[in-house]
């Protein structure tokens, strides 16, 4: 995975299953520090995957 702000290919990618059993993907580089989540191969905004993890 490249990222999509600086092209680094030094990209942390981590598989995370949400209480509502969604499958995401969490990335972070480490060159420019910018950090986006992943649902099915589209961008997932942060509000978006805070919304689902909340209990309640």
């Amino acid at each position: 995975m490249q990222c999509p702000v600086c092209s680094a290919d030094d990209v942390i990618e981590i598989h995370h299953v949400l209480p509502d059993d969604t499958e995401v993907t969490f990335f972070s580089c480490h060159k420019c520090e910018e950090k986006w989540w992943n649902e099915d191969g589209e961008r997932l905004p942060l509000e978006e995957v805070l919304r689902r993890v909340r209990v309640g």
